[in-house]
C-alpha cells in the first residue's frame, strides 16, 4: 500500500508530498514516511499514534491475547475467516450505523465501543444502534457506505486484521527502532477508543516522533474525527502546512 502511494505522487507528477491517514490509513501513512522520506517531507496521523517497532516485539496477535486475558478482543474476534463476515453482513445498514455512532463523541459513555468483551459477546453486541442520526452523518452517506459493502462484503476490511502477523514480520527487521523525524501533526478525538488502547503510544509520540509540532485531542470527539470535527481538524491541518 505504501508503494502504491508512491506511485500516486509519481502519477501527478509530483515528487514529493505532505501524507495523511487516519485509522489504518494513518499506519500506511507513518510507513511511507520511514520508508522514503525523500519523497513525503512531512505527515500527519488521525486517530492512531505511531507506535516503535523494536527486535524485542511478540507476534501482534499474541500480544493480543496477554492484553485480552479472559476477555475477547476485537482484532482476535476478526480472525477466524468466514466467522465475522456473516455477522456484518446480515443487516449491513445495521452494522454501519452501529459501528460510525458506537464509535463517535456522540454515544454516551455506557454506549461507547469496547475494544474488550465477554466471550459470551458476539461484535455486534458491543455497539447501539441511535434513535436518531448525528449531526454529522447524513442518510445519504449512510446509504452509500451501506450500498458498498453489500457490493463488496466485509471479507476485505476484515483480512486486514488476519494479515496483521504477515505485515508484522515483513517491515520489523527494517523498522526495529525508527522514529518518524519530518515535521509531524498528531490529531484524535478525546473519547477515541483507541487512545484508550494505545494510551502508552500516545504519551510516547514525543519521543518516537522528535518532528512532532502538535498533539491535539479534540473535546467532545471520538473515532471518526475528520468527519465529528471537520472544521476543527481542517484548521489544525492548514496550520500545520502553512508552518512547513
Amino acid at each position: 500500500m505504501s508503494g502504491d502511494i508512491i506511485g500516486l505522487v509519481d502519477a501527478l507528477g509530483e515528487t514529493g508530498a505532505v501524507i495523511v491517514g487516519h485509522d489504518w490509513g494513518a499506519a500506511v501513512a507513518w510507513h511511507c514516511a520511514l520508508l522514503r522520506p525523500d519523497i513525503f517531507r512531512a505527515v500527519v496521523l488521525l486517530s492512531v499514534p505511531y507506535r516503535l517497532r523494536s527486535w524485542a516485539d511478540i507476534r501482534p496477535t499474541e500480544a493480543m491475547k496477554q492484553m485480552a486475558g479472559e476477555k475477547q478482543f476485537y482484532q482476535l474476534y476478526f480472525q477466524e475467516p468466514g466467522k465475522s463476515e456473516p455477522e456484518l453482513e446480515a443487516d449491513v445498514r445495521k452494522t454501519m450505523l452501529m459501528a460510525l455512532y458506537t464509535g463517535s463523541g456522540d454515544a454516551p459513555p455506557d454506549k461507547r465501543w469496547r475494544f474488550l468483551f465477554d466471550k459470551s459477546e458476539t461484535f455486534l453486541d458491543t455497539g447501539t444502534v441511535p434513535e436518531t442520526l448525528p449531526p454529522w452523518l447524513t442518510e445519504a452517506d449512510l446509504d452509500f457506505y451501506t450500498e458498498e459493502f453489500k457490493r463488496t462484503g466485509f471479507r476485505g476490511g476484515l483480512n486486514w486484521y488476519r494479515n496483521v502477523d504477515t505485515n508484522w514480520k515483513l517491515v520489523t527487521q527494517i523498522l526495529s527502532g525508527a522514529k518518524i523525524r519530518q515535521p509531524s501533526l498528531f490529531v484524535a478525538g478525546e473519547f477515541d477508543g483507541v487512545i484508550m488502547m494505545y494510551r502508552q503510544a500516545f504519551d510516547s509520540l514525543e519521543e518516537n516522533m522528535p518532528g512532532l509540532r502538535k498533539k491535539v485531542l479534540v473535546p467532545g470527539a471520538g473515532h471518526w474525527i475528520q468527519q465529528e470535527r471537520p472544521i476543527e481538524v481542517n484548521n489544525l491541518l492548514i496550520e500545520f502546512l502553512a508552518s512547513l
